[in-house]
């Protein structure tokens, strides 16, 4: 079974968070996705950009809303893949200088775990 990484984001407080999501959404996604250590670690990588006009109308229906502004997902084959990312050279020279365009990295939170698919419409309905 494959492990997956789910990372909440933040922007830098200085951008807005359009700006953020064009520069993680366009930029950073291309430079990372084109680091051989991405190809060769990672076996699915996702983003979600956070709809600050859906989560509006989640807070006034009562919901706690994440004050996050994006959520980056990483199934990877075991821990050891996924770590080995931020020691690689390439990405420190140059992924993760870009991160420094549009991300506050003292507030990253990650979670790491398995997944269980319960319920898939497409097949099981």
């Amino acid at each position: 079974m494959t492990i997956r990484t789910v990372a909440f984001l933040k922007r830098r407080p200085d951008i807005t968070h359009e700006q953020f999501i064009e520069r993680w959404g366009q930029n950073h996604a291309k430079i990372f996705t084109s680091l051989e250590v991405t190809k060769r670690n990672i076996i699915r990588y996702s983003q979600l950009h956070v709809n600050l006009q859906h989560s509006k109308t989640l807070n006034q229906a009562g919901l706690q809303v994440a004050s996050f502004d994006g959520m980056v997902e990483m199934e990877v084959e075991n821990l050891d893949d996924f770590l080995a990312i931020f020691t690689d050279e390439e990405f420190l020279k140059i992924g993760s200088p870009d991160e420094d365009n549009f991300l506050d990295k003292t507030s990253v939170q990650v979670i790491v775990g398995e997944a269980f698919v319960k319920f898939d419409r497409a097949r099981d309905v």
